[in-house]
């Protein structure tokens, strides 16, 4: 063999293993850590009691039973990250996406007449359909929060009132997956050529939940959304014949690009008067089910190894101040905290899968008109305050050879992430 053709040969390969040192972890999914719509994200995620527009999809189904008025929503979030490995910035990218929104009252008659309601909700990042990147093992990275709304999230849901106070909904959400595989071979002129080929699928995640309004004064709802997750799944062969001396092993590159747990919300809106309203909620989220981000590229190496993630529960609150204005408009004032406990441990042996604590303080404010069109603007701010945190590497833990990724490691940080949608009645 020529050495032009062996030189070939390695630009050839090169970029499949250098596919195996991009770094970027396995995620949650935009939804799960801005939330979804106009209003609730303002109040810190809070609206399973008292969503009842598009957002009602992903916030409790039930919510479209009281949808009125056919509505159609677009807006757009921007999220700036600024996260910090021993003070060093990690150069996260930014997160753009699009979203749409609507709600639609079936027009039934009979028992079923001013009933039944369905709702459409999209989020499309502006950068990408779906990212996904293969970190070596033992890269510290941010887990949970580097690139994680890059990935495009559908969700259909109906209510329905079974009762004067009740109603229950249900619905599905899809994350997009990529299949597909990447074949290295020489045609009959010994050049090399690389065949690939990827396709979109679709994973799916069951919602459903019910609500319960005392008056219109009191609401307390439930909802349980089943862990979703995008998945990758890229295999690579190679048949280079007699063009490099050696046998190539099959690569899989494989993983979690996104995951959003199994997730069940108790909460209850209380409206203290005509202008104020409070929203409390207790959710639970079950992270002990996180997957592996990435798999092992080579069969032959050990299987990748339970991060070791524990479930948490998560605080929410949340208020709004309604104050009317002429030509019967309405203009809200909203805020909401929660606390986010990280289901991650310390990471002291081979894993540097790393995440805080994270302290949520949201506002936002809305303009509604009623009329013959009526149109809702909505803007909304969170600020993600990461609390500090160290880790030690234990040694103890390490075989004979092993490298140490790090030995000691601090981890801080800060989002800001803002949104704006219109609304408009149809």
């Amino acid at each position: 063999m020529s050495p032009m053709l062996r030189g070939s040969g390695a630009l050839a390969v090169a970029p499949l293993f250098a596919l195996g040192a991009l770094a970027s972890p396995a995620r949650a999914s935009p939804l799960d850590l801005f939330g979804f719509g106009g209003r609730s994200p303002a109040m810190a995620g809070t609206g399973v009691a008292f969503a009842d527009d598009y957002d009602a999809v992903y916030l409790n189904p039930a919510g479209l039973a009281d949808a009125r008025r056919k509505r159609a929503t677009i807006g757009a979030v921007y999220g700036d990250f600024t996260l910090a490995l021993d003070g060093r910035d990690t150069g996260t990218e930014a997160a753009t996406g699009l979203v749409f929104g609507g709600v639609v009252p079936m027009p039934l008659g009979g028992p079923l007449r001013d009933r039944v309601g369905l709702g459409i909700g999209f989020y499309v990042p502006t950068q990408t359909l779906n990212r996904a990147r293969h970190p070596f093992p033992g890269q510290p990275v941010y887990v949970l929060l580097e690139s994680r709304a890059h990935v495009v999230a559908v969700q259909v849901a109906a209510g329905v009132r079974i009762a004067p106070r009740w109603s229950v909904g249900a619905g599905v959400i899809a994350l997009a997956a990529l299949r597909g595989g990447i074949d290295v071979t020489t045609d009959a002129s010994g050049r090399f050529t690389t065949f690939s080929q990827q396709r979109m699928v679709s994973r799916f995640a069951p919602i459903v939940g019910a609500r319960w309004r005392q008056s219109p004064r009191l609401a307390v709802a439930a909802t349980v959304r089943g862990a979703s997750r995008s998945d990758y799944d890229i295999r690579v062969t190679s048949d280079l014949g007699d063009a490099i001396p050696v046998m190539l092993p099959r690569l899989r590159i494989a993983g979690t690009a996104q995951y959003d747990p199994l997730t069940a919300a108790v909460e209850g809106t209380w409206r203290a008067s005509s202008a104020v309203a409070l929203t409390a909620q207790l959710a639970y989220q079950r992270w002990s089910a996180f997957p592996p981000p990435t798999l092992t590229v080579v069969a032959s190496r050990p299987p990748a190894r339970d991060p070791g993630f524990h479930d948490t529960a998560v605080p929410r609150a949340g208020a709004e101040w309604t104050i009317p204005l002429a030509r019967a408009s309405l203009l809200a004032a909203r805020a909401g905290y929660a606390f986010l406990w990280s289901p991650a441990p310390e990471m002291r042996g081979e894993e540097s899968l790393l995440d805080n604590h994270r302290h949520l303080v949201s506002l936002g404010v809305g303009v509604s008109r009623e009329g013959t069109v009526p149109l809702s603007v909505d803007l909304w701010l969170q600020a993600h305050l990461l609390m500090p945190r160290r880790h030690v590497k234990d040694a103890g833990l390490f075989g004979p050879g092993e490298d140490i990724p790090f030995d000691v490691i601090e981890t801080r940080g800060h989002i800001l992430v803002g949104g704006l949608t219109v609304g408009v009645g149809l």
